[in-house]
């Protein structure tokens, strides 16, 4: 019988979870909100409550993988630090508290680590040694392969691009400075853009934003024409320092692409 492992990605807005076997088959998946404003017991709750339904999905599990955003020490799964986007996480030993709950080997990395991991395996990453990665949803993060290795860095702060200087003495990041990228690329950025120029509380999330767009919102344009365009920055501002083989970008904005896709440059 083949072995299979729960794979859990946990974000600033939701928990995805999936039951994986070991060649790569998924049987199922779940997803619940992380509501990440009510705190670390909070999130844990639910995510003890999606796992508990994975396992009663598919019976017995072999293992636990988790990636979760903030930085990880993989050896150790600790969150060494992580923003507000998850209130309360720095400091947690997800792996201690997973493997005395379920009683099975649990492995914790960081978000995008992992994912570019599964990319390397299963996805779009396959065919190259050199890769960035980059997801895009609540926040930003970003992972770094060179001649086949992951770069983890001395402080598993490698990749972390979500936090580099954008805009300098731009908008006040959650991690304690200014202009980080994340405050201009991110879901969260796209939203707070909109209501910010149209001087209003009119939507929440960069889904409805992406909504508006479809239906002409010359508002909702500019805001994803200027996200594209510093997108598109950092991009080539990366591209010259690593000169990856390939860009493989992920995260729940990426759902959108087909919108902004189509967004033109004013330096194209």
């Amino acid at each position: 019988m083949k072995k299979k492992v729960i794979g859990i990605d946990i974000g600033g807005t939701k928990i995805l979870g999936g039951i994986v076997e070991e060649d790569g088959t998924l049987l199922g998946i779940k997803q619940v909100d992380t509501q990440a404003e009510k705190g670390r017991e909070f999130i844990l709750s639910n995510l003890f409550k999606l796992i508990d339904d994975l396992i009663a999905e598919a019976g017995k599990v072999d293992a636990i993988g988790v990636g979760s955003a903030g930085k990880i020490d993989c050896e150790k799964g600790i969150v060494v630090y992580a923003t507000d986007n998850l209130p309360g996480w720095m400091g947690l030993a997800l792996k201690d508290v997973l493997e005395d709950r379920y009683k099975v080997e649990v492995a914790v990395d960081n978000d995008v680590n992992a994912a570019v991991l599964g990319e390397m395996w299963l996805g779009a990453g396959r065919s190259y040694r050199n890769i960035m990665m980059m997801t895009i949803g609540t926040g930003v993060g970003g992972a770094i392969v060179i001649d086949g290795k992951l770069i983890r860095g001395s402080h598993w702060s490698a990749g972390e691009i979500g936090h580099m200087i954008l805009i300098p003495r731009g908008r006040q990041c959650n991690c304690g400075r200014q202009g980080c990228l994340e405050q201009y690329v991110s879901g969260t950025a796209l939203y707070k853009r909109y209501n910010e120029i149209s001087n209003s509380l009119k939507i929440k999330n960069a889904k409805q934003l992406f909504e508006l767009y479809k239906h002409g919102d010359e508002i909702a344009r500019k805001v994803i024409d200027d996200f594209v365009e510093l997108l598109s920055i950092s991009i080539m501002s990366i591209r010259n320092i690593l000169d990856p083989e390939v860009f493989i970008i992920g995260g729940g904005i990426i759902e959108s692409k087909a919108m902004f896709g189509a967004a033109k440059l004013p330096f194209a």
